[in-house]
């Protein structure tokens, strides 16, 4: 009888450990990331604005001709209202003159990203690049228009940096900027956050300008910029540009940049419609 109350009591305590640990795992797996003494990330929901709310304040675009003809295109968002439009969808397609989609099928799954922060009253860049059907490569009259638009998910209370809601303010470095002879190529960066903890990077978006600060197109980087969203000052960061998607007429040095800064990273969705980043 002692010793089926020792085993007993052995067995209680592997339990307490094994629960502990994985009470452990699961706090350190949890969507938000840690944060600094004082500092915690804000998500109080707020009640959605009247009227649109962010709206396109700027847009434009340069058919690339190629073997694979891809249309680079970028715009402006901004935010007119008093509170954080959270994780905002934002969707790129090319239209003919019956403003029917001419995007190659192929590339359909990248017209969609998601912006993760826009603090009241702010602007962000957006930019992207969709390959042409194959019929609409042979056309050169076959892009009418470009469409861009904005979609917000959730509506979220102003904060500050020390809830997680400071503003993520990026610097082109001059010179730096480089484009291949296909339309390729890459900008430098630094960024500078005022959020008291690290967020998680979800990508960069870019916007290219010509001599004369017209937009002429767009694109995103998918590769994680994980200093450009840490507390502080980053150092030099860079966004590669895809696709063929610098037209030859942007001025590099006029490119804007916005950095994806999330509170976590959502789970990855493969249905159509769901954000590429």
């Amino acid at each position: 009888m002692q010793r089926k109350a020792q085993w007993l009591a052995i067995v209680a305590g592997l339990a307490v450990v094994v629960l502990a640990f994985v009470t452990v795992f699961l706090v350190r797996r949890g969507d938000n990331p840690p944060s600094a003494a004082g500092c915690h990330f804000a998500t109080t929901a707020a009640a959605a604005p009247a009227g649109t709310g962010v709206v396109v304040a700027e847009q434009g675009y340069t058919r690339i001709p190629s073997t694979e003809t891809v249309v680079s295109m970028g715009a402006v968002l901004q935010n007119n209202t008093d509170k954080v439009a959270y994780r905002t969808r934002v969707t790129f397609d090319v239209l003919n003159a019956a403003g029917t989609s001419v995007v190659w099928e192929n590339q359909r799954n990248f017209m969609v990203q998601e912006v993760p922060v826009i603090l009241p009253g702010a602007k962000v860049v957006v930019g992207d690049a969709l390959a042409l059907t194959e019929s609409a490569r042979q056309d050169a009259g076959a892009v009418a228009r470009v469409s861009i638009t904005a979609t917000v998910t959730q509506w979220l209370a102003p904060g500050t940096g020390n809830t997680g809601l400071g503003a993520v303010t990026t610097k082109i470095v001059a010179g730096k900027g480089q484009r291949d002879a296909d339309g390729s190529g890459s900008i430098t960066f630094t960024a500078n956050s005022a959020n008291c903890a690290a967020l998680v990077s979800r990508g960069t978006s870019m916007i290219f300008r010509d001599g004369t600060g017209k937009i002429v197109g767009g694109s995103l980087s998918t590769t994680p910029a994980a200093g450009a969203c840490q507390p502080g000052a980053s150092g030099e960061e860079a966004a590669n540009s895809t696709l063929r998607s610098i037209p030859s007429s942007a001025d590099l040095d006029k490119t804007e940049v916005t950095a994806y800064c999330d509170h976590n990273r959502p789970p990855r969705i493969t249905e159509s419609g769901a954000p590429i980043n």
